[in-house]
């Protein structure tokens, strides 16, 4: 997966990220093996992951997890991989918002 920090834009769509003292929030999107697209949000406070779903509507899904550090988001994203499936997120823990 890859990760970049927020652009100007990315905060329009997901105003209500936290900030790392030293980083702007965290992002990425992607594409599971079902065609369905999905774009993933990290910041100090956690996760947050909207996919082309009904979830979407209601905030998606997410991860209440605190982020220590830039380092440690990136980490956690390692853990995942270039998910497949939705599955592969709730196994890591999101829940629907």
């Amino acid at each position: 997966m890859e990760l970049r920090t927020f652009s100007r834009t990315d905060w329009h769509g997901f105003a209500g990220a936290e900030r790392w003292s030293d980083s702007d929030p965290l992002i990425a999107d992607g594409m599971f093996a079902n065609g369905m697209g999905w774009v993933l949000v990290l910041d100090i406070n956690g996760a947050c992951l909207v996919c082309d779903d009904s979830q979407a509507a209601y905030g998606g899904y997410a991860l209440n997890r605190r982020f220590l550090s830039v380092a440690d988001a990136r980490a956690f994203a390692a853990t995942l991989g270039e998910p497949k499936t939705r599955g592969e997120f709730f196994i890591a823990g999101f829940q629907p918002v």
